[in-house]
């Protein structure tokens, strides 16, 4: 059997593009959907509620497409769907599939049988925009194949809006859940809060290199790393307010090249509005997440901060995080998505005193308010690609 072998020459794959350009995406859980869209921005696509079985009625009567994206989660056998499946798909249409395994040979297996892709759920923006989008759309997004730790930057759309509460506990729960090393970069070098919630005192480690890159080498770390527990470093400053600082692109390059060849993932707490010696941080970020608050000045700022972003490194990378919710007194959900233009991507509600308790007690809000763990778990899941309870190692099966 095959499904995708067969030999088209160029004159015809130009027309066939032309002609037929839809990507059609059978999935039946609103995460897959939300991924493909995200991670398929741009494309002539079309997300449909199904599975593959959805799939092989549509090609029945239209097969005027360009790829088919399919759910096989819960079939007891899918090569036998597979079988239909290439009854009705013309040969020329790109085949992939999403589903729960994630052994190795079942992805050989749908490999030599000449499917495109196979992705295991729980899916996100990142698996698609990294391992399906080049194969469908050809188009190798910036960052795809780059090596290195994975750039988490957080940006409050307001004061106090809790961007650095965000930071913190989301880099611990990354490392709690990956079992990864999580450097949490704070460069908010005067007036930062990331140590006062934490409880800890940085030194001039960070202001030096980032000024300096020439002094800046891998005993950088060893000085200006501070240990939060064995998985989580926090690299930060606590310069005086009159400092008169000179931070240079060619030291934030640098800073954050050495915290990417020692950790899987750099949380970095970035000052807004964007310096252009942070630039480099926006670039090379694979998730950007503005956050804001239910206000008017936070929607106002979350529209620039977003156009920002797309300008610096392309609009795949922003996500829109809403804090506290369902504060009261905040402006009604259907106001904030009329002026977003869309669902907030993620949403925390109002978690109560428990996380200004926290801040005064010098400990992560984690440790003192346990539903803050479950609104974390989406996010993680989105960035890492895994599920709160899953193992890490699975996550580099298919890269």
């Amino acid at each position: 059997m095959s499904i995708n072998m067969a030999i088209v020459s160029p004159t015809e794959e130009a027309a066939s593009l032309v002609t037929r350009n839809r990507i059609v995406c059978f999935v039946n859980d609103e995460l897959s959907a939300a991924a493909l869209r995200k991670g398929l921005e741009g494309s002539n696509l079309s997300i449909r509620r199904g599975t593959i079985s959805h799939a092989i009625r549509m090609l029945e009567t239209d097969t005027e497409l360009f790829a088919l994206v399919a759910d096989i989660s819960g079939l007891d056998d899918p090569f036998t769907e597979l079988e239909r499946l290439s009854a009705v798909c013309p040969p020329d249409v790109l085949v992939a599939l999403i589903g729960e395994s994630r052994e190795i040979t079942f992805y050989r297996e749908l490999m030599e049988i000449g499917l495109t892709e196979y992705l295991p759920r729980p899916l996100t923006r990142d698996m698609v925009l990294h391992q399906l989008r080049p194969k469908l759309l050809g188009d190798v997004r910036p960052g795809a194949a780059d090596r290195g730790g994975h750039v988490i930057s957080i940006c409050g759309a307001q004061g106090g809006a809790g961007a650095t509460s965000i930071a913190i506990n989301l880099a611990l729960q990354l490392a709690e859940t990956t079992k990864a090393k999580v450097a949490l970069l704070d460069l908010h070098l005067q007036n930062g809060e990331t140590a006062v919630m934490l409880g800890v005192r940085p030194g001039p480690g960070l202001r030096i290199a980032l000024e300096n890159p020439m002094r800046a080498d891998t005993l950088f770390l060893e000085r200006a790393a501070i240990d939060i527990n064995e998985r989580v470093c926090l690299i930060s400053a606590d310069e005086d307010l009159d400092a008169q600082l000179d931070i240079t692109e060619a030291g934030v390059r640098h800073v954050l090249g050495l915290l990417r060849q020692r950790f899987n993932y750099i949380v970095v707490d970035i000052p807004v509005p964007f310096p252009p010696s942070i630039h480099p941080v926006i670039t090379l970020s694979r998730h950007v997440l503005v956050l804001l608050e239910a206000e008017v000045t936070g929607l106002r700022n979350a529209h620039a901060l977003r156009n920002a972003v797309t300008n610096i490194a392309g609009k795949d990378r922003v996500f829109t995080l809403l804090n506290r919710a369902n504060r009261a007194g905040g402006l009604p959900r259907a106001t904030i998505v009329k002026a977003l233009g869309a669902e907030p991507d993620m949403v925390i509600p109002d978690l109560g005193k428990g996380m200004t308790q926290a801040v005064n007690l010098g400990i992560p809000a984690l440790k003192h308010v346990s539903k803050l763990r479950r609104y974390l778990a989406p996010i993680v899941r989105e960035i890492a690609g895994i599920g709160a309870q899953r193992k890490g190692w699975f996550r580099r099966l298919f890269r």
